[in-house]
This record gives C-alpha cells, sequence and structure tokens, in this order.
C-alpha cells in the first residue's frame, strides 16, 4: 500500500467515524392544530424542508392564541405560531418578552361563523343581540367578530368560547346562537345542511389588508440563538412556499393528518389563498395600534415609530 493510499484510507475512516452534526432543536407553540395555515411546519417537516435547515421541531398544540402566546412568555415554547395581533400587542405594551417575527394571516379568509340549521340567524344582519362566540379576547376571531359587528352595524353579545371543538359544543346545546371555526372543521356539518355559515370574516373590505394573526418568539430566543431563529423563520417561508408549489402532496398530507375526504381538503385549500398566509409584511399598522388600544390591549396610544421599535424583530426577511 502506497503512502498516498493509506493516507487516503485514513482520511475516509475518519470521516466515517465523525458523528453526526447534531440538529438544533426548536420548540414550537401552534394555536389550533390541523388548520391549514397551522400546518405550514408540520408540512415542511414531512417535505424535509425543516431537515435541511438542521433543525429539530418540537411541536405543542395549542387551543389559541392566548395559550400559546403563553407558552413563550413562560419559556415553554421558543416561538408561538398564530396569535392574534392585537394579544400580542398588548402582552408586548405589558413587558412581555417577546417579539413578532413575522404575519401569520392577512385579512380573515378563513374565519367563519356558523349556526344550526333550524337557527332563524340567515346572515350577520340578524345577530344584533345574539350570543356569538370567538375564542379569547385579543385573539383573531375576537378581531374579527368586532370587525363584522361594526361592519353590519349590529351589536352581538361576544361571548367567550373557546377551541373549535368546544365552541361547536355550545353551539349545538343551545349555549350561544353562532359559533366560530375555520376550515375545514364542520365542512361535514355543512355540507350535510345540520349547520349554516351565516358570516366570513372576508366579508370586511377593510381587513383585507391588516394583519390578524402573527408568529411571534421569545426575545431570549432571538438573541442566545439569533441564527436558529433566522433558520426556522427561513424554513418557515420554504415550507410555505413548498405547499403552493406542491398543492396535490400539501393537500394529500392535510387530508391524512386531519382523516378528511380529498375533496374536504380541497375545499380547504380554496379558503387559503397564499397571499393571506404569506409572512412578511405585517400590514395595516396603524388600525392595528387603533383598534388594540379601543379594545384595551393598550393603556395608551403607541406611535408607529415606538411600535417598529418595539413589536417586532424580523430576524429572516426574504
Amino acid at each position: 500500500m502506497t503512502t498516498m493510499t493509506r493516507l487516503l484510507c485514513t482520511v475516509a475512516a475518519a470521516a466515517i467515524a465523525l458523528p453526526a452534526l447534531a440538529q438544533d432543536r426548536v420548540r414550537a407553540a401552534v394555536g389550533q392544530r390541523g388548520n391549514w395555515d397551522t400546518l405550514i411546519i408540520s408540512q415542511g417537516v414531512e417535505a424535509g424542508i425543516f431537515k435541511q435547515a438542521n433543525l429539530a421541531v418540537d411541536i405543542t398544540w395549542t387551543k389559541g392564541g392566548a395559550e400559546t402566546l403563553q407558552a413563550v412568555i413562560t419559556d415553554s415554547a421558543d416561538v408561538a405560531i398564530a396569535n392574534g395581533i392585537l394579544g400580542v400587542i398588548g402582552a408586548i405594551s405589558r413587558g412581555a418578552p417577546v417579539r413578532i417575527v413575522s404575519s401569520q394571516m392577512t385579512g380573515a379568509p378563513d374565519i367563519y361563523w356558523y349556526v344550526r340549521a333550524e337557527s332563524p340567524v340567515k346572515s350577520m344582519r340578524d345577530m344584533d343581540g345574539r350570543t356569538m362566540g370567538y375564542s379569547r379576547p385579543g385573539s383573531s376571531t375576537n378581531l374579527v367578530a368586532l370587525a363584522l359587528a361594526e361592519h353590519y352595524k349590529v351589536k352581538p353579545k361576544l361571548v367567550s368560547t373557546g377551541g373549535i371543538p368546544d365552541t361547536r359544543t355550545q353551539v349545538m346545546s343551545g349555549q350561544i346562537d353562532a359559533g366560530w371555526a375555520v376550515p375545514h372543521f364542520n365542512f361535514d356539518l355543512v355540507n350535510e345542511g345540520k349547520l349554516r355559515i351565516v358570516a366570513r370574516g372576508s366579508e370586511v373590505p377593510s381587513l383585507n389588508e391588516q394583519a390578524v394573526r402573527v408568529n411571534a418568539a421569545s426575545a431570549k430566543f432571538l438573541t442566545e440563538r439569533r441564527d436558529v431563529a433566522r433558520r426556522f423563520m427561513k424554513a418557515y417561508n420554504d415550507s410555505l412556499e413548498w405547499m403552493y408549489a406542491n398543492p396535490g402532496k400539501a393537500m394529500a398530507f392535510y387530508a391524512a393528518f386531519n382523516k378528511v375526504s380529498p375533496d374536504i381538503a380541497r375545499q380547504t385549500f380554496e379558503s387559503f389563498p397564499k397571499a393571506a398566509i404569506t409572512p412578511w409584511p405585517v400590514k395595516g399598522l396603524k388600525q392595528n395600534l387603533d383598534d388594540a388600544l379601543a379594545n384595551k390591549q393598550l393603556a395608551k396610544p403607541m406611535s408607529a415609530a415606538e411600535a417598529q421599535k418595539t413589536l417586532f424583530d424580523f430576524v429572516y426577511r426574504p
């Protein structure tokens, strides 16, 4: 064996003996398990996108934005996916160590309200004085319910009903008149004529240029593991791009994850235009600041300049 051959064999053996580079782990709290827009990370993991970024993601599913954000505030998670922007603004203004890292939903093409088939309510115009569910104070469903009431000049009695299953129970038992949901949830009952959709977030034109949900991260994560945070947000964006470049595969994953038919998966996909869940920019800041003040998420007015300084940290932006 020549000297060169021995050298090459030694190098090869050393390469084989080297341990695989450990993946950086990110803890993600994600609101509303199984929604099309909350499965972006799961789709990216399945497609190998986070692995390519040398990231392993631990997902904890929550019932909504308040619980999701609390996981980051208490350091149980690094990132909080799908939080109502008003709640995040309020938390940061009160000193919570979190920052908005991207938009999660602009407008509200997904959120809808429904009633039982026998209900006299036919549209949002009939909701004056009736009970109308939303998830939690400061959530996107809270913001959209208020916007719908203002748009139609009615005064429903807003009730915090929690997550989608809890809300449906309250509708079916007659505790509230109208409940909220997003696709695909309840589509089977709507298609069977047992429930009827009476209002959609998309009916409020002004919301189309306003972020209603955002993604947030802990200040600690953004400071101490900034490169990991940057790679995570890039992988998140790449996962979204993959979903809309491969709709057939994305819908098949969605259908399998939720155990729904391909037709319901298609209906769901059609409810989420890509522009609505594109992470950047975060639109409608002034309106959100005004809404946060009006709904007492802010104790005093916040200028756009102050908001840019205190609310956001775009660790990655394409």
